[in-house]
């Protein structure tokens, strides 16, 4: 029985040997052009969207609930800054509440965020704030800031001087300002 077990093993290993890594045939040639219909070898322009020599990705499919993008066709964002009320002519210190800043901005893709900044005179940060926005593209929005002055740190450390106040959409500056508090 040892040997019938002996010989039966090697065989299979003689058999393994002999077909392992190679094929029984050669792989088959093919030519362009060839298929049922023979009408010859196919153009990039054939295959590819949009007639081009490069694939293109399918456009993206709307996820449930989300608005499609606008068109990329549009202009940019614009944005304008004004000081209204007191503090939109040099102004006393001692003689004014607060100080509102009005931002008007279009072009809006939906929703933006809005971020304000109040520099001090000297050239240091006061104080930022953000604010979300939405609008279609071709509307106008009109936020108003405002920096209170009476009982802050404003008027107990005597921040005269003339005060920057930026405006940001979106990480992008939009538009700046300036007033003046006289002591």
């Amino acid at each position: 029985m040892m040997r019938a077990l002996v010989a039966m093993l090697a065989g299979a290993v003689l058999l393994s040997a002999c077909s392992e890594g190679v094929s029984p045939q050669p792989p088959p040639t093919v030519t362009p052009g060839q298929g049922s219909d023979n009408g010859g070898p196919l153009a990039p322009t054939d295959v590819l969207a949009g007639g081009g020599a490069v694939a293109q990705q399918p456009p993206e499919a709307p996820v449930e609930g989300e608005e499609e993008p606008p068109p990329a066709n549009l202009p940019p964002p614009k944005g304008s800054a004004v000081v209204v009320g007191a503090g939109s002519e040099p102004v006393g210190l001692s003689e004014v509440q607060q100080v509102d800043v009005d931002f008007v901005v279009s072009g809006i893709r939906s929703r933006g965020e809005v971020d304000v900044e109040f520099i001090a005179p000297g050239g240091r940060p006061y104080e930022k704030r953000s604010r979300t926005v939405e609008a279609a593209p071709e509307e106008t929005r009109t936020l108003r800031f405002s920096l209170p002055v009476a009982g802050t740190l404003v008027t107990s450390s005597r921040m005269t001087g003339t005060w920057q106040v930026r405006f940001f959409l979106d990480g992008a500056l939009l538009a700046t300002t300036s007033f003046t508090l006289e002591p």
